[in-house]
């Protein structure tokens, strides 16, 4: 048990605990409670599965299945995304089987058991280390804040790291023998690693949370990932030679990248807005100054009411420097702080709970409050919501203050206060509101920013009429027809024609739309190679994201030159433009 932990309280068999056998309304609830949150649970879980799968994940499985066709394995590829993660999504879909919309919904509920499985793993671990009470809330928390997950983080890489680092901090903490648990969790931290590199930040902020609990394991669990994640780089280059070139030449493709652009007043601005998204979206993730505050006020050392705060400050310190990396201001970037957001307030009301009796009225309300607000405003259409942007973060910003100055005000009663009846049950409500609103169908990738029309409600439907289009093009040039794909890697999952081509989706030839010195690049000539392919049959063209007079000249020479997509053989179908080979 930590300095700060609470005190388990020893009950004595003589002793009469307060209100035994004065009512047995509390047993009379108990059976109404579970079927309520069974009821709720299975709701929640049925949503999920109906919600799908966002369009970037699509796009990579798009491309690993039309290759998989071919004879290609997902190590051989290029999808935008590191072979861990090609392989990871690649054995999940391994597991599915039937329609589009059979599978997505089986390859969310196999990942809702993963985020179960590893919530239970972090509770054990924090059991040894926090008292009981205060280790299933964090952990019930982590859980749904992972299972409802804003539907454009669900599967990214980033959320990936986040679900793999959470079974590292449980790995960490609740192994008896050392060894054995750092060394488990260090294997973890590095497959969080190799997500994408980039994810190096989730699995330092896991690192953290292990310091703040035990330091010993902490510093052990970093030294074995130390070792293990470039063991898992060096494997990987191994078994597909190109891995090594694609991580030089994958920044090439991203032109906003701060290394490039440099970082001033539009990164600010970006970079404030896409948190301002974020936080109006995440309630908890908007109420992270109340949830330190509460830590601070419910410490009880020194060393205790600083840990978490800094833990806090660490996590928004290494997210924000990622985002900036990448400058792409995508929100799924921030797919650490919903579950960071989620876990701290579920650690700062259960101490509140515990050591005064009730739950903080304030930062409870204020959560409530934004969990049924939110929905409504974020469902407005995107006109609306860009017009009144400002007002909506003004109302923000005086909720958070108010409960910010309720929490600072909240009253202290001794350690051991029996709490209120019912007061556990309304922050578990508020709680169920304010994770729900980003996995609720109506809610936006992003308030007023990218993709802020799309919502999976709305991806869902169109994923639902763009496979009806396809079906015609399906039957005209053949199911099993060798193609090339010059389209988003989308067309490649609702279409499904294989393609032996290791660049599935053309994003080398595609980026020279803003980049010319891509063609000057080993792969941008390897998927140029593709469109040569004497198996191919047909090149599905996609206007809209492969304009063929914006692109480099060598592409379009190769095109003209190879595929007729004028003459009669050329015909229309879907928005896609299917070019005969000549």
């Amino acid at each position: 048990m930590t300095a700060d932990s609470t005190p388990r309280t020893p009950h004595r068999p003589h002793e009469r605990v307060a209100g035994q056998g004065e009512s047995s309304a509390p047993h009379r609830q108990r059976p109404a409670r579970s079927i309520a949150a069974a009821t709720g649970g299975l709701g929640v879980i049925a949503l999920m599965c109906w919600s799908g799968l966002n369009h970037d994940v699509r796009y990579s499985l798009g491309g690993i299945r039309a290759t998989h066709r071919a004879g290609l394995a997902a190590s051989e590829i290029f999808v935008h995304r590191p072979l861990a993660y090609r392989w990871t999504i690649a054995g999940l879909d391994a597991l599915t089987a039937g329609p589009v919309a059979v599978r997505e919904a089986l390859t969310r509920l196999v990942l809702i058991a993963l985020s179960v499985g590893a919530a239970w793993w972090l509770r054990a671990g924090l059991l040894r280390k926090l008292p009981r009470r205060e280790a299933g809330a964090v952990a019930v928390a982590v859980g749904a804040a992972l299972v409802c997950a804003p539907a454009w983080d669900f599967l990214q890489p980033e959320w990936v790291a986040v679900l793999v680092s959470t079974a590292a901090v449980g790995a960490a903490l609740a192994g008896r023998r050392t060894a054995l648990a750092v060394s488990l969790s260090g294997v973890l931290l590095a497959l969080a690693v190799l997500m994408k590199y980039t994810t190096a930040s989730t699995a330092l902020l896991a690192l953290v949370v292990v310091a703040v609990l035990d330091r010993r394991r902490a510093v052990l669990s970093a030294a074995a990932a130390a070792l293990a994640a470039p063991a898992g780089l060096a494997l990987a280059v191994r078994v597909e030679p190109r891995e090594w070139r694609w991580l030089h030449e994958f920044s090439s493709l991203n032109p906003n990248s701060v290394f490039r652009t440099g970082f001033g007043a539009e990164q600010v601005h970006e970079l404030w807005t896409s948190l301002v998204n974020e936080s109006v979206l995440v309630p908890v993730v908007a109420l992270l100054p109340v949830t330190l505050t509460l830590l601070v006020r419910t410490s009880t050392t020194s060393r205790g009411r600083w840990n978490w705060p800094a833990l806090t400050v660490c996590g928004l310190v290494v997210v924000v420097g990622t985002v900036v990396v990448q400058g792409q201001w995508f929100l799924y970037h921030f797919s650490q702080l919903p579950v960071l957001g989620a876990a701290l307030w579920a650690l700062a009301v259960t101490r509140q709970l515990t050591r005064s009796g009730r739950t903080p009225a304030g930062p409870v309300g204020a959560t409530a409050a934004l969990g049924a607000v939110v929905p409504l405003v974020a469902g407005q259409p995107l006109a609306w919501r860009t017009t009144h942007a400002t007002m909506t973060c003004a109302v923000l910003a005086v909720v958070v203050l108010l409960a910010l100055v309720a929490a600072l005000t909240a009253a202290h009663r001794p350690a051991g206060t029996r709490p209120r009846r019912g007061t556990a049950a309304a922050a578990v409500v508020a709680l169920a509101l304010a994770t729900a609103i980003p996995a609720w169908p109506t809610t936006p990738y992003s308030f007023d920013t990218r993709h802020s029309d799309y919502t999976a409600k709305s991806r869902k439907e169109a994923a639902r009429a763009l496979t009806h289009r396809l079906d015609g093009l399906r039957a005209r040039v053949g199911p099993d027809t060798p193609v090339v794909y010059l389209a988003f890697g989308d067309i490649a999952y609702f279409l499904g024609n294989p393609t032996r081509c290791r660049y599935p989706s053309p994003a080398f030839l595609q980026r020279t739309l803003y980049d010319a010195d891509v063609a000057e690049l080993t792969s941008f000539d390897e998927n140029l190679d593709c469109l040569d392919d004497p198996a191919v049959r047909y090149a599905i063209v996609d206007p809209a994201w492969f304009p063929l007079k914006r692109v480099a000249p060598a592409v379009r020479e190769a095109v003209d030159a190879l595929y007729d997509c004028t003459g009669p053989t050329a015909f229309s179908e879907a928005g896609l433009r299917v070019c005969a080979r000549r």
